[in-house]
């Protein structure tokens, strides 16, 4: 189901209602996004938007930490661009495109949720991009080889060492 009324058979969806979705996962393991396809430009700035993980690759390396980022910007109203953020609420814009606000999982700086790591350890970044803007990714200090991309593998002969990957809209 795609959730477009008129175009799939989905159903309409009332204020105060739900509806549970039931599919067969035939996509291989990895990483993918979902958003809503009905107001999109309001619904995910509201945060109707995320990510799933396919598990049990049975090829997979002994991973010790596993994270999912996914980058989106807000729209805010009293933050002028590449302004200070003072403590306390903002209204989101949701209409409005003049982005001011970039978020990791709906979080930013200082609030943002930190990734510990040890020495020696295995680490999985999934990276995904929702909304409009390309987002650059580097760890400072480090690289990092891409084995994956869209939720699919890639073969070990393809994969590359980087220090920054760009994140297009609608990847992963």
């Amino acid at each position: 189901m795609d959730g477009v009324l008129d175009v799939e058979p989905s159903p309409r969806i009332e204020p105060g209602y739900y509806y549970d979705y039931h599919f067969k996962i035939t996509n291989p393991p990895g990483t993918h996004i979902y958003h809503s396809h009905v107001k999109v430009a309001k619904q995910d700035m509201l945060g109707l938007l995320g990510g799933f993980v396919i598990l049990l690759d049975p090829h997979e390396r002994n991973i010790n930490k596993d994270y999912l980022l996914l980058m989106q910007e807000w729209s805010l109203s009293g933050l002028e661009k590449g302004g200070k953020v003072e403590l306390g609420q903002y209204n989101l814009k949701p209409f409005k495109m003049d982005f001011n606000m970039f978020i990791i999982n709906g979080k930013s700086f200082p609030s943002a949720t930190p990734m510990p790591v040890e020495y020696g350890d295995i680490v999985r970044l999934r990276l995904g991009a929702i909304q409009i803007n390309h987002h650059p990714m580097h760890i400072h200090g480090h690289q990092f080889l891409v084995e994956k991309a869209d939720g699919n593998p890639i073969a070990a002969n393809d994969r590359i060492l980087k220090n920054t990957i760009l994140v297009a809209d609608g990847k992963t």
